[in-house]
């Protein structure tokens, strides 16, 4: 997954089947996303609040995640 195409609306099972490393940033920020039946249904923003958690700074955090792996593997 690029990394504009996570935003606020992303379905976050989506971001994590695209970009396995993001799923390494819900873990960091304590967030159990990666084993919630919820994740096929729920978007970024919604996991966010649900969390306590700044749309904008998850969003921030999952681009760069994707990015720094994308730099390293010359993608």
């Amino acid at each position: 997954m690029s990394a504009p195409l996570i935003n606020a609306d992303a379905i976050v099972r989506a971001v994590m089947d695209a970009g396995p490393e993001s799923i390494r940033v819900f873990v960091r920020r304590r967030m159990h996303c990666p084993g919630c039946v919820m994740s096929s249904f729920i978007t970024v923003a919604e996991a966010a609040a649900s969390y306590a958690i700044e749309t904008e700074d998850l969003i921030h955090d999952q681009r760069t995640a994707v990015a720094a792996v994308a730099a390293r593997d010359g993608s």
